[in-house]
This record gives structure tokens, sequence and C-alpha cells, in this order.
């Protein structure tokens, strides 16, 4: 859960300072080809997580979306196959891919990486022989039908965040039920306990009751509304935290209130200049000549690093705050829908739609998550991730879970060369698709999953996905040089992956010290006795 919410702060910190910089990057029209492109490499990252979880990487994901995206107008526009039938056939082409990756790596012992990048080879090399390096398109074959599943946009954001308001309803609902049925542990259950869970309960109806009620307003309203609840409602978590322990809550407080006004100052103040300044503009400084790109530049890196102040200071008062204060982490989920609420409200999200390829996504990412959590399967996967020989041992059938990730992650890949063929409509065989398989590992990487196996959500790869082309769209609505875009996103990885290792350092030599002082006061009593 600590990664997902580290990646979802990125998230945050990203769309924050862009948005300050730039009235356009919270557009209906930027924020609905955001999205679209967010989940059609949503639909790769998944696929990448499955296998990365085994411990295996797939080289071969770009090409297998090209491969597949020529496939596609090949059979229907050459061959004259119907819809149906060609999606049904390339998706078993994809899966034959992964069933044939799946045992080379464990019927030959070949090693995950080379069986990959062979087949980033060859599927490449087939798309361009089949297609003679000619670019295919559906032509008149391009209906309505195909229209709809590729850039089709059946739904609002406000029904959508209806439905979700729904859905934390009945979880909360089925939560208090299962509260109030279930049997007390101990005698020793306290009635603040109780208390806390009721709270918890309470709290999380009214995050949905308030998802539900934003979805019906328009965008002024989910302003009103949601700073309404949210000064309340954080307030009393301060409250709560200073309570129970004052001087943990103290030095957060001051340090965030100290982040706030750098925040208000660049902000509020500084960032309205970004969009004032040409980059052509020229300033003579005594003997130095400032240019309206390095003011720029300037501007921009002040926004974010005081951005990245408030952050990291909020995040350190919610905190303190939750772990002094039972009663204030249960607060807490209120505090952050309320606030991510008022912040929706200054953005043009109810007036934009939910692309198809967004529902797509959804729905993959449900069924995902159910298989890799909630079924035996799952837990096989991310066991041998863990350590495959002591997954044999246990009577796990490594052999064919491997081949099962590797199907998985090709069928995703399958699926992403129709999407992406269906949106572009227009296929060319030697680009289309170059690069995807390392959008989609660093997506998986980014969301939580180790490359040495055993871990992954498939919320932090839906998450992390949309780090990857939320930064995309921000480096060009800023301006930013497109030659500086594989060495921004590479960098902002690296930062992610090395804040991941510090963060797990810390917590191990924590738990190590309290392991280390528990023993030390058991030996104290042993000797006391």
């Amino acid at each position: 859960m600590n990664k997902i919410l580290g990646i979802l702060g990125l998230l945050i910190f990203i769309c924050l300072s862009t948005a300050l910089l730039s009235e356009q990057f919270v557009s209906s029209r930027n924020i609905s080809n955001t999205t679209n492109w967010s989940a059609l490499f949503g639909v790769l990252s998944i696929g990448a997580a499955f296998v990365i979880i085994t411990g295996g990487i797939d080289l071969s994901i770009g090409s297998v979306v090209g491969l597949t995206g020529c496939l596609l107008p090949m059979f229907i526009v050459d061959f004259g196959l119907p819809i149906p039938v060609t999606l049904c056939l390339v998706m078993l082409i994809a899966a034959v891919i992964g069933l044939i990756h799946g045992l080379l790596i464990t019927r030959m012992q070949l090693q995950p990486f080379v069986v990959t990048l062979c087949g980033l080879l060859i599927y490449r090399g087939v798309a361009r022989w089949l297609t003679d390096d000619q670019t295919l398109g559906l032509g008149s074959s391009y209906d309505d039908g195909l229209r709809l599943l590729a850039n089709g946009k059946p739904i609002g954001w406000p029904t959508l965040i209806l439905a979700v308001g729904v859905a934390v309803i009945a979880w909360g609902v089925w939560q208090g039920w299962r509260q109030r049925n279930s049997a007390a542990p101990d005698a020793s259950e306290t009635t603040s306990t109780s208390m806390t869970g009721m709270l918890g309960t309470l709290v999380t109806l009214g995050c949905g009751g308030l998802l539900v009620l934003s979805g019906m307003l328009n965008e002024s309203s989910m302003r009103m509304i949601g700073w309404g609840i949210f000064v309340p409602a954080v307030l009393a978590f301060v409250a709560f935290g200073i309570m129970s322990q004052p001087p943990r809550m103290v030095k957060p407080l001051i340090g965030l209130a100290i982040a706030g006004v750098l925040l208000f100052v660049f902000g509020g103040k500084v960032a309205p200049m970004f969009n004032q300044i040409s980059q052509s503009d020229t300033w003579q400084v005594g003997i130095m000549t400032v240019t309206g790109k390095w003011l720029q530049t300037l501007i921009m890196v002040s926004v974010f690093l005081a951005v990245g102040a408030f952050m990291g200071a909020a995040g350190a008062v919610l905190n303190a705050g939750a772990t002094v204060s039972p009663t204030a982490k249960a607060l807490l989920p209120l505090v952050v829908v309320s606030s991510m609420i008022g912040l929706l409200g200054f953005t043009e999200l109810l007036q934009t739609r939910v692309p198809s390829t967004m529902l797509i996504l959804i729905a993959l990412a449900i069924a995902a998550a159910i298989f890799l959590n909630r079924t035996i399967y799952g837990r096989y996967l991310l066991a041998m991730g863990r350590n495959e020989e002591a997954a044999q041992y246990s009577g796990i059938n490594t052999k064919r879970m491997t081949v099962l990730a590797y199907v998985i992650c090709s069928m995703t890949a399958g699926l992403g060369g129709i999407l992406f063929s269906l949106d572009i409509n227009s296929v060319q065989p030697s680009e289309f698709g170059n690069f995807y398989e390392l959008y989609a590992i660093a997506a998986a990487v980014l969301g939580g999953c180790s490359l040495r196996g055993g871990e992954g959500s498939i919320l932090g790869v839906v998450i992390g996905a949309a780090v990857m082309r939320v930064l995309y769209n921000a480096i060009s609505i800023l301006g930013i040089s497109t030659k500086l875009e594989f060495a921004i996103i590479g960098l902002v990885i690296l930062i992610g992956v090395i804040a991941d290792v510090m963060v797990k350092r810390v917590v191990a030599k924590r738990a190590a010290l309290a392991d280390a002082a528990a023993l030390e006061t058991e030996r104290a009593a042993a000797a006391a006795s």
C-alpha cells in the first residue's frame, strides 16, 4: 500500500505542478487525450506486470503490438474476414506467441531475456515482410463499431464518478455488516476500538456519498462541496493528532506552514508569469543577458520545488496524525477524497467524456486484480516470484504458471495492438509499437513490481502507466525540448526506484532496531526474574 500511495503522490505532484504552470493541462481536450493514451499503455503494462511478478521479462511486447496491429487491417481489408472473426484470430495469434515464449523458457530452459529479445526481432521482421513495409489502414471498413471501440466516448466522467461512489458505499455497508456480525476477538476489546471501527465505516460511507454527490454537480459546486468538507475534516484530523501526542505533530505542522507560504508565493504569484514570457524574449541584467527560455526554466523549477515541498510536508502531517491517533487515521480517507474533489473542481473533468479504452482498462484491471489477489493461481504466481524453488517443493507447477504469465502478457499486447491500430488507423510496420515494451516495463516497475519477482499490484501498475503518460504530456505542454523526453522520463523512473529502495532500507532498519529492543527487554526481564 505504501508503494501505491507513493506513486499516486508522484502522479498528483506532476498534475498539480503542470496545472499551475499551464491552464491547457486541465482542459477537456487534454484530459480526454491523456486518459486515452494512459489507458492504452495501461493495458500493456498489466500484461508486463504478470511476467515481472514471476521474475521474468518480456522484451517483445512492442513487436507483438506491431505484428497484431498489422494483422488487423490485413485480415479485414485484404482477406475480407468479418470483424469478430478477425479480433478473435488476432488474439489467438497473440496467445500462441505467449505460449511459444513460455514453452521455450520452461522446456528448453532458455533465459526469458534471450527468448523475448529474439521475439522482438522476429515479430518486427515478420510484420515488415507481410506488409512489404507499406503503411496499412482500415479504409472504408472503419465503421461505427470499430470507431466506438477505438475512440468512442460512451459515458461522461460524472457517470463514472457516480459508479465509483456507489461502489464505495456498497463496500462501506459490507464492511459495517461484517464488523457488526463478527465476534469480538477477545474480551479485552475496548469501546474506543469499536468506536474507531464505526467511525471508519461512516467515513467510508461519507466518501462514497461525496463521490456520488460530486457526479451530480458542476465544477463550482464540486469546489464548494470538496473544500467545505475538507476544511473541517482536516481540522478534526489535526486536532485528534495533537490531543494524542502534541510533540509528534508540532514539527510537521510548522514545516507545512512554511511550505504553504512557499507554494502561495511560487504557485500563486510566480507561476502565472510562465505563460506571459516568450522563449525568444531577452533582458539585459548588467553584463548578463537573460533569455525567456532560461527564465521559464527557472520559474518551472521553482514551482516544482514548491509543490514538492508542500506535498512532502502535507504527507508528514498526515503520516504523523495517522500514526498517533486511530481516530485521525479513520478520518484520513475523507481528508484525501474531499481534497481531490476540491482540486478536480478546478478542471474541466465534468465536461469530458470517458474514452472507451479507459473502460476497457478498468474492466481488465479489475479482472487482473481479482485473478492475482483472490485466486489460487495468482498466489502461485506471487509465490514462485519470491522463491521458485520453494514454490516447486510446495507442489506448485511452476512451469505451467510461467507459461500462463507469458500467455497473459502476449494477449494483453495483442489487445493493445488492436486498440492502438484502431485509435491511429494508420499502421507503419517499421515503427508501430517501437519502444512500447520499455514504457510497459517502466510503468510496471514504477508501479511497485520488483524485477526480482514476487511483488506487484495491478492498481500500482495502472497508476504507473498514468504517470508515464502524464509526464510525457507535461513535457509537451510546458514546451520542454522533446530531445530531453527520454532523459526526463528515465530520471523520474530512476528517482522513483531509488526512493523505493531507500524507504525499504529505512523500514528494515527500524524493524531490526525494534526487534533488538524487544529482545533486550526480554533478556532484562528474564535476568530480573
